[in-house]
């Protein structure tokens, strides 16, 4: 490799990673929150190979087992509506694996929008670069489905449908006392 090929290599990669939206320096947009991953979700993802972005996504994110991811994360195979506010466009998509991409509204998690929405929580934003868009600043308005919820046990859904209901000042407490009968 001559020396001028060396040079324009590490130009490129300075590109990339200028233009990465995991690759900013501390305290940009893009590192202001965590993102959080289901152990299950690393574990497939890295299966996918060379995706540089996505792969150092992975390695900055915190992970968590699927039962302890809060129901606001996007997760794979989330339906998630997001606002582009730099474009102004609302979208609804499902965060899917490249395979399954097909899919009208399937948004794979290699492209640089799916891995800028991967982890975010609804209300999160993340200023990111984009292949041929420049800078764009998204933003996560609900997560409408996450699989990860569908397995919370009744007294969960119960407990998330009050929070939901009641607004924390009208919390109430109902006492209890044992009986015999209860026994």
């Amino acid at each position: 490799m001559t020396h001028r090929e060396a040079r324009s290599g590490a130009a490129i990669a300075g590109a990339v990673r200028r233009n990465d939206p995991f690759c900013q320096p501390r305290g940009t947009p893009a590192m202001k929150h965590a993102l959080i991953v289901t152990e299950a979700d690393r574990a497939l993802l890295r299966l996918l190979g060379c995706h540089p972005t996505l792969e150092r996504a992975l390695a900055r994110a915190s992970v968590v087992p699927a039962a302890e991811v809060p129901p606001d994360v996007v997760t794979m195979n989330s339906r998630v509506t997001y606002v582009d506010e730099t474009a102004g466009v609302r979208s609804t998509v499902k965060l899917v694996y490249p395979q399954e991409a097909a899919g009208q509204g399937h948004l794979p998690v290699t492209s640089p929008l799916g891995t800028a929405l991967l982890g975010l929580r609804e209300g999160q934003e993340i200023e990111s670069h984009f292949p041929l868009g420049g800078r764009r600043r998204l933003r996560v308005e609900a997560v409408l489905f996450q699989p990860e919820r569908r397995w919370m046990r009744l007294d969960e859904k119960l407990d998330e449908a009050l929070k939901q209901t009641l607004p924390a000042s009208d919390a109430f407490v109902v006492s209890w006392e044992p009986r015999a009968l209860d026994a």
